[in-house]
């Protein structure tokens, strides 16, 4: 069904997400799983990369849908498995649990591989879940027993659907994205009104991937995919646990299977939370295949500069996640530094320490967002010239400031 439907929406061009799939396929059969992670990932970036640059020459700026859509998706399910194939060659003590639960100790079956790749419900927008989630799913095994309803998470997601067709539908139009890169109208419009149109229209510019997004969500939990049981924690991360039993308490949603988490983004207190909350399947990518297996310190630069390669050759792209690697890192200095200042049990301090927060991140957000919209470097450049540069000079000088400082837990203890 899957391979229907891009035939359909694609025609000939569906070739590419067939043949780079089968090649990588190939690859997990027949090299060493301490190995097929490199090849695997090489050629699938690579892939993606060539049809980067074809759809850069044959529609340079354009927003027309082309098979590059689904091989993004395509691109995360091979190195997904490639992965988990190699942490089974790894050794189990280094292993973290999540990659000792989806490792596998083989490669795929024809069956099993391709209908996780043309998977429907995933394969045009996303998320391009695990492909043991997938399994799953198909055999039944997450839901066996499970008796927890549908129907609640469906209306919710559907009528959240209409809330972003109304965004960016009806509203954006009124503010147009791309005149942050116009430089006419950059240089006659007041710098306060530069900033109100950036904000409010990346906000709801947004709305237009949380559309698509959720709305393929619903699809997954219509299908049955995306029930999930897990514990349920308090405000710091521990297990809750019920009072008559001991037994952790669990917490039934449709969740397994989420593009976004509105509330983090929209509302986030921090980056991280922002980051995580949007594209929550490709950001798990990254922290899988990347994140987590850079060298101690390239984390971040390598992640970002890896979604950046995911995304395309449009310098906006590496504009903004290269400028969010630096963002994030004076975040999480000032969240280290300032946070233990904070007198948190006070309300008052707590929802003003909180508020600025959230806002502090959004303003920062729709400032690195632009490039990402204006794709090219002379109007990336153009706009935040006529900013002048000022968040990212005022996030060089924090970042040089708070890596000279010691936190408290830092000083030596006393004997």
């Amino acid at each position: 069904v899957g391979v229907t439907m891009v035939l359909l929406v694609f025609g000939w061009e569906t070739f590419h997400t067939i043949f780079s799939s089968t090649v990588a396929l190939i690859l997990m059969w027949v090299l060493p799983r301490n190995q097929v992670h490199i090849y695997v990932s090489i050629w699938a970036m690579g892939y993606m990369s060539l049809a980067h640059i074809y759809r850069m020459i044959v529609d340079y700026g354009g927003w027309t849908i082309d098979f590059t859509t689904p091989q993004l998706l395509v691109t995360q399910k091979m190195m997904n498995i490639a992965f988990a194939l190699y942490d089974s060659s790894r050794d189990p003590a280094k292993l973290k649990p999540e990659n000792k639960q989806r490792m596998l100790s083989s490669p795929p079956g024809p069956a099993e591989f391709y209908g996780y790749v043309f998977c429907l419900h995933t394969l045009l927008a996303g998320p391009a879940t695990d492909y043991n989630d997938y399994l799953t799913w198909i055999d039944g095994s997450k839901r066996k027993g499970a008796k927890h309803s549908v129907v609640k998470a469906l209306l919710g997601k559907t009528a959240f659907t209409l809330y972003a067709v109304v965004m960016f539908l009806v509203l954006l139009p009124n503010l147009d994205v791309a005149l942050l890169g116009d430089q006419d109208w950059l240089a006659s419009s007041p710098l306060w009104w530069i900033v109100v149109t950036n904000q409010a229209s990346m906000y709801m510019m947004r709305h237009r991937y949380y559309f698509a997004w959720v709305l393929c969500d619903a699809g997954c939990n219509a299908a049955g995919f995306g029930y999930q049981e897990k514990a349920e924690k308090d405000g710091e991360g521990k297990v809750v646990k019920d009072d008559k039993t001991g037994e952790p308490k669990l917490v039934r949603n449709w969740n397994a299977v989420l593009n976004v988490d509105y509330p983090a983004v929209e509302l986030a207190t921090n980056f991280r939370s922002a980051m995580t909350g949007w594209n929550i399947a490709t950001s798990n990518w990254l922290r899988r295949c990347v994140y987590e297996r850079a060298p101690k310190g390239l984390e971040l630069t390598m992640a970002f500069g890896m979604s950046a390669l995911w995304h395309g050759f449009y310098p906006g792209y590496y504009l903004t996640f290269l400028s969010c690697a630096l963002f994030q890192e004076v975040a999480r200095l000032l969240r280290k530094h300032l946070r233990p200042r904070i007198p948190l049990h006070n309300p008052v301090a707590a929802v003003l320490y909180h508020t600025s927060s959230t806002v502090l991140t959004l303003v920062s957000l729709n400032y690195l967002a632009a490039p990402f919209v204006v794709l090219s470097l002379e109007k990336s450049i153009a706009y935040w010239t006529r900013l002048y540069f000022l968040p990212h000079i005022v996030a060089t000088v924090l970042l040089l400031f708070l890596s000279s400082l010691k936190t408290p837990a830092d000083k030596p203890k006393k004997e």
